[in-house]
């Protein structure tokens, strides 16, 4: 009998030392590379700097670099190149890397394998942006996203995209003035619309969300006015091989302009949003989805009083059934400019309604569409359909580049027949499984410090703290831990 013991030892100590040679290689890289973005290129950004980094990135306006507005940047040689005679027309070009680790404990409550020593996401973005005079221009942006070590993988749609071209498309504008230019869109874009509760950038993950269609803007009267007809993008791992998502469309016609509320400025936002996808999977089943959306917001972010609130009404048809669904959401902020580190309290309440009846065929879960990924903090836990949650927060800032905010979440099931939902809109855990309301609670911390004006570092904590419903629904669920610190440099 031949003995492998020895030689398999052997082999899977080469494994591990492989493994871990590897690891060391990749932070080595990535130190040098951060070094290099924090010295190299390192000049803070003066106050009222016309030029900076902006999200989505197609927005930035570099043409500031040869009218001399800002302070000298090694990265000026890349932001306004000349294209032909004359700078009438230009190109840019540009990029962001982002490294974040990520470590839960006990991931989806207990239910998911241990994973103790974390894993590392890795985003590259890199876009080239070309301008034709005042009447054309053309986006390219290039998107690799890794994940590295975790257990079981990396997560569909949202860790891993290897190579694929993000966004591309070409923009025409029309009339003289600037600021009352119109422009339509054709290609693949990101898009963002209002508070980012229904349609927003995902930049909580590392695979940002796309979609392919034709978007209009323009100006009516005192309206500005945002009209689209677009296919959400399906992420897929390899290599230029995200297509179209096959029976979705989503398209819409959203609405804002400035007025007046007691002599104060405010802003108001009114919108009409339309979904077809086959098939949407609730708590209650699967079947084709046809989802209309009505919404108005009110909102203000300047002086000391900042505020936010949302209504929004949903209907269509979900298979042979009816949609009618709801959202109301507030978020508000007071701030002592007066006082050191400029506190800023907050408040924010949000209801979302759910599910009546899994046996009748009407429908009541509320689909939040493409929202934002921060509704329960980076870890990304809950989304809002069927959910009430209340959470006081504060924020402050030690100095001009570095703030701290901390706020602790509270959530109830909104109907106690439906089920926990994901950021996605995905069923997490069903409702028929406890009658308890209470979910639980998530106090939250996070810290940022803008480096200089191309590197920014970040830390985010969330504590999971299981209500009734949790326990019940979940047996042997145990309370949740998630740590991310993550460095995001732009040139």
């Amino acid at each position: 009998m031949i003995d492998i013991r020895g030689p398999f030892m052997k082999f899977r100590g080469a494994v591990t030392h492989g493994r871990f040679f590897h690891r060391r290689v990749v932070q080595m890289l990535l130190c040098g590379l951060f070094f290099t973005c924090g010295t190299a290129v390192g000049q803070n950004s003066p106050p009222g700097d016309p030029c900076s980094y902006r999200l989505p990135h197609y927005e930035e306006d570099w043409s500031c670099v040869h009218n001399g507005l800002r302070s000298a940047d090694a990265s000026d040689a890349i932001k306004d190149v000349a294209v032909g005679e004359g700078r009438d027309s230009n190109v840019s070009f540009g990029g962001e890397i982002r490294e974040a680790y990520e470590r839960f404990r006990n991931p989806n409550f207990g239910l998911q394998p241990q994973d103790p020593n974390g894993y590392l996401l890795q985003r590259y973005l890199v876009h080239a942006d070309f301008h034709v005079k005042e009447s054309m221009r053309a986006y390219v942006e290039l998107l690799s996203a890794f994940e590295n070590w975790r257990v079981g993988g990396p997560r569909p749609t949202v860790d891993e995209d290897k190579l694929d071209v993000h966004q591309a498309f070409l923009d025409l504008y029309f009339g003289q003035e600037q600021n009352e230019q119109s422009m339509v869109r054709f290609g693949r874009q990101e898009m963002a619309l209002g508070s980012g509760r229904l349609v927003a950038l995902r930049e909580g993950t590392s695979v940002p969300f796309s979609f392919d269609g034709i978007r209009a803007e323009f100006h009516l009267g005192s309206w500005g006015l945002n009209i689209f007809v677009t296919k959400p993008v399906q992420n897929r791992v390899g290599f230029f091989d995200d297509p179209p998502q096959a029976g979705a469309w989503f398209w819409g016609v959203y609405s804002s302009r400035a007025l007046q509320i007691d002599g104060h400025a405010s802003n108001l936002d009114l919108y009409y949003l339309g979904l077809a996808r086959n098939p949407g999977v609730f708590n209650q089943g699967s079947a084709q989805e046809t989802r209309h959306t009505l919404g108005a917001r009110v909102w203000n972010f300047k002086g000391v009083w900042n505020y936010d609130a949302e209504g929004i009404f949903q209907f269509g048809a979900f298979g042979r059934g009816d949609i009618r669904a709801f959202r109301a959401a507030s978020d508000m902020s007071y701030g002592f400019a007066s006082v050191r580190w400029q506190p800023r309290l907050g408040f924010a309440a949000d209801v979302a309604s759910g599910d009546r009846d899994p046996s009748h065929p009407s429908l009541q879960t509320f689909n939040a569409l493409f929202q934002s990924g921060t509704y329960s903090g980076k870890a990304q836990i809950l989304g809002p359909a069927n959910t009430i949650r209340i959470e006081p927060s504060l924020k402050a800032s030690p100095s001009a580049a570095v703030s701290i905010s901390a706020g602790w979440g509270f959530y109830w099931r909104e109907s106690i027949r439906d089920g926990l939902y994901g950021i996605a809109g995905n069923l997490l855990v069903p409702g028929n499984t406890s009658r308890a309301r209470y979910e639980g609670s998530r106090p939250i911390l996070q810290a940022d410090w803008q480096v200089n004006r191309h590197l920014s570092a970040h830390v985010n904590y969330i504590y999971v703290f299981n209500g009734p419903f949790g326990q019940q629904a979940i047996h042997g669920a145990s309370s949740m831990s998630y740590v991310s610190p993550w460095l995001t440099c732009e040139f």
